[in-house]
């Protein structure tokens, strides 16, 4: 049986990479196709993409547009163009939601028109049933009637859906027993064997054993992903299994090496558990000093985790220089709380202190 990386060693496109998780290989093939031919409706669509991975809110948008508008008669351009939409509102005050959600079901609707078995235009549809009512969204039955739509396509993926429902509405054991299935009807599905462990990493849900046999798993069908990397990191990390947890890092620096995120994952875990925050200071300075991949953590992000290891590590002034960083790379970065936070404890400090000398 081919694995992943055999067909992408086979046919690396953008589109194989993507789906692999591999936005920078993309980026590389699609930016100088772009610019040889700006008109080509596949470079807009896939940069535009390319460019939400990496959290480009300017651009996306009028790239899905333009491929739009060079070709109307494709389904993904029409799914794309939805999807941003749907990234826009995320960020967006509350009547401009409204219009960015009728625009999302506006060119999702088309995509579906055009392909109705595009599963990803389905799954998006999905999410917008999820939405609060007040957005045109908020159908339940909708949404469980998609799922059943999306199952006659892909069975694995129809799963895939009814566990995010039952997710969404904090039903954990539907929602473990929905991914279960979803590796049971499709066993060498990557999606969802990571999405089972990632399942079973939630602290609620946490079952450390049962992650690592399926990211094991993960990794026999594809050692060029870091889903699975992330996954080992961070059971590792809680095992306090240090050398092999050392040993992971390294072979998957070498295997994906354009995607440190294991680092990441395996100080996020040490950070949870309230242990080892001078390794996990060390593993997020190594993450900070390589780009981040499509999709994955931030720099503001990984500033903000430093921040909390710093604090941890009773280096507070240091931390705070942190969580500013975080803030200036993203103003909506949780950093920001722990940045107002040491400020009011300062200020409350100065003040009792202020009290505190007067009454002397």
């Amino acid at each position: 049986m081919a694995t992943a990386s055999i067909c992408l060693a086979q046919e690396p496109t953008a589109a194989n990479l993507i789906e692999a998780g591999h936005w920078k290989r993309a980026r590389a093939l699609v930016e100088p196709r772009l610019r040889e031919a700006p008109d080509d409706p596949e470079a807009n669509y896939l940069s535009s993409q390319i460019s939400n991975a990496f959290g480009d809110r300017s651009s996306p948008p009028g790239l899905a547009e333009k491929a739009v508008r060079l070709n109307g008669r494709v389904a993904r351009y029409h799914r794309q163009l939805a999807e941003v939409q749907g990234v826009m509102a995320q960020h967006a005050g509350v009547f401009q939601q409204v219009g960015l959600a009728r625009r999302f079901r506006k060119e999702i609707d088309a995509a579906l028109e055009l392909d109705p078995r595009d599963v990803q235009a389905m799954r998006d549809l999905l999410e917008f049933y999820l939405l609060p009512p007040g957005l045109n969204g908020g159908d339940s039955k909708k949404a469980e009637a998609l799922a059943r739509q999306i199952a006659a396509v892909d069975a694995a993926e129809g799963f895939l859906a009814e566990a995010r429902i039952a997710a969404f509405h904090k039903n954990d054991a539907r929602s473990e027993s929905m991914l279960r299935a979803a590796t049971e009807v499709h066993p060498v599905s990557y999606k969802a064997l990571m999405e089972l462990a990632q399942h079973y990493l939630k602290p609620a849900q946490r079952n450390d054993r049962a992650a690592e046999a399926l990211a094991e798993n993960a990794l026999a069908l594809d050692k060029g992903r870091s889903g699975a990397y992330c996954v080992l990191a961070s059971v590792y990390a809680g095992r306090e299994h240090w050398t092999a947890l050392e040993a992971l890092l390294a072979l998957a620096a070498h295997e994906v090496p354009d995607d440190y995120a294991p680092y990441y994952r395996a100080a996020e875990r040490l950070l949870a558990d309230g242990r080892e925050a001078a390794r996990a200071d060390r593993f997020l300075r190594i993450y900070l000093r390589h780009d981040a991949e499509g999709n994955q953590p931030t720099a503001a992000d990984a500033h903000w985790k430093l921040g909390l290891a710093l604090s941890a590590m009773e280096q507070h002034d240091a931390a705070v220089r942190e969580w500013k960083v975080a803030v200036q790379l993203n103003p909506e970065s949780p950093a920001a709380r722990e940045v107002k936070r040491t400020r009011n404890a300062r200020t409350s400090g100065g003040s009792r202190a202020a009290r505190s000398g007067g009454e002397n």
